[in-house]
């Protein structure tokens, strides 16, 4: 007989940074919904989300025009909304992602924290990082908001050791990125690892960064130019189709621009597809799955690839590309720089790709056990036997 779901677990509020038209994040509102039911037993997980084309439309609770406007107007909007959410939630989830970096002073988290120190309600952080945090300042305010949350399940030990030097309270997990759990939440199997090439062409699927704040605009576009003219020096040298994934959609934030530059770079000397984060997570994990190598600079461009078994290079533009490439124990012979200078480095290695077989170490379903434990582990997972007591 299935146990009863913990009071708290039944109707959590999942926030993130939801709304901003992102394939990765989606994908964690995907598998936590569906995890969420699987592990807790929750009835009915809402999301600080606009509508998503992967979830039902009851499971979403933001309203979508606070996202347009933006300015203090759209701000305003957004927290007013969340804040009603809060109140008829039984928890708060911080679901996945690089959530805990930055903090203003007039952040949503301290709403967050504050209606859980009022409301005795519980909060849960699953799938997340910590830190590099971008101001001292900022770490201050995180480490605060962080010593209220009482379960947190990080997914890489980096951040686990931050949480443990600066004593955190509450009960520390270190699990894995939310999206290995992708194929399971899609009620797919895990797909065979690709076999070498016997089609008369090969697809490659790319993934490039429309803005990085962290780079400068010149070291930004040497990156790009790199990158595009690899992948047209490749398609003019061997039989190689593109499929061009468009991660982040966001008007302001997203890739669009870059990748339009991409598809003319090889339109007419190759098939070209695209897929955009607006067609939803199932359709990018599809096409995915249709293609033998990757090129991506988006962290979960990689991640979709490695589910899928294609044979991928990652442009570590941050730290955490570089915390997943170590988990997963990714081949030397298949790293890229932070800024490849050469587009013949990124042709050269995308060209090997077609006959090495070299793979990363780690098992796909050693990465979605740990995955897994950012659920099972957590005090509300069905058949726990306590509860955390309010702080």
């Amino acid at each position: 007989m299935r146990p009863e779901p913990a009071p708290a677990a039944r109707r959590p509020l999942v926030v993130g940074y939801y709304g901003m038209d992102n394939v990765g994040d989606n994908a964690f509102c995907v598998v936590v919904d569906w995890a969420l039911r699987a592990y807790w037993g929750s009835q009915a997980p809402v999301f600080a989300a606009p509508p998503l084309v992967d979830l039902p439309g009851d499971r979403t609770g933001m309203d979508p025009r606070w996202y347009v406007r933006g300015g203090v107007t759209g701000r305003a909007g957004t927290l007013l909304n969340k804040a009603a959410l809060l109140r008829r939630s039984s928890m708060l989830v911080f679901g996945g992602g690089s959530v805990f970096r930055e903090m203003g002073p007039l952040s949503e988290k301290k709403l967050f924290s504050y209606f859980s120190r009022v409301s005795g309600h519980p909060m849960a952080a699953l799938g997340v990082s910590v830190g590099p945090f971008l101001s001292p300042l900022a770490e201050r305010r995180l480490l605060d908001v962080l010593r209220r949350i009482d379960f947190i399940g990080v997914r890489d030990l980096p951040s686990a050791e931050i949480l443990r030097n600066a004593g955190h309270p509450g009960l520390l997990v270190p699990a894995g990125d939310l999206a290995g759990l992708l194929p399971e939440a899609l009620g797919e199997p895990v797909p065979p690892r690709a076999r070498r090439l016997t089609a008369a062409r090969a697809r490659l699927g790319v993934t490039l960064l429309g803005v990085d704040y962290e780079a400068g605009d010149e070291e930004s576009r040497r990156r790009e130019d790199a990158l595009i003219e690899g992948v047209r020096a490749l398609v003019l040298k061997e039989p190689v189709d593109v499929t061009v994934f468009v991660f982040n959609t966001n008007p302001v934030h997203g890739d669009e621009g870059v990748s339009r530059r991409l598809r003319a770079a090889v339109e007419g000397v190759c098939d070209v597809r695209v897929v955009t984060a607006r067609d939803g997570v199932r359709a990018c994990w599809d096409e995915m799955k249709r293609c033998d190598l990757g090129l991506h600079m988006r962290l979960h461009g990689a991640v979709f690839a490695y589910l899928a078994g294609v044979p991928f290079t990652l442009v570590p533009y941050q730290k955490k590309c570089d915390d997943f490439l170590d988990e997963i124990a990714q081949p030397a012979s298949l790293r890229l720089g932070r800024v490849p200078r050469d587009p013949a480095e990124v042709t050269r290695i995308l060209a090997a790709m077609l006959t090495d077989d070299a793979v990363p170490d780690l098992s796909r379903a050693d990465f979605a056990d740990r995955a897994r434990l950012n659920f099972t582990q957590a005090p509300w997972a069905l058949g726990a036997t306590n509860e955390p007591s309010p702080r």
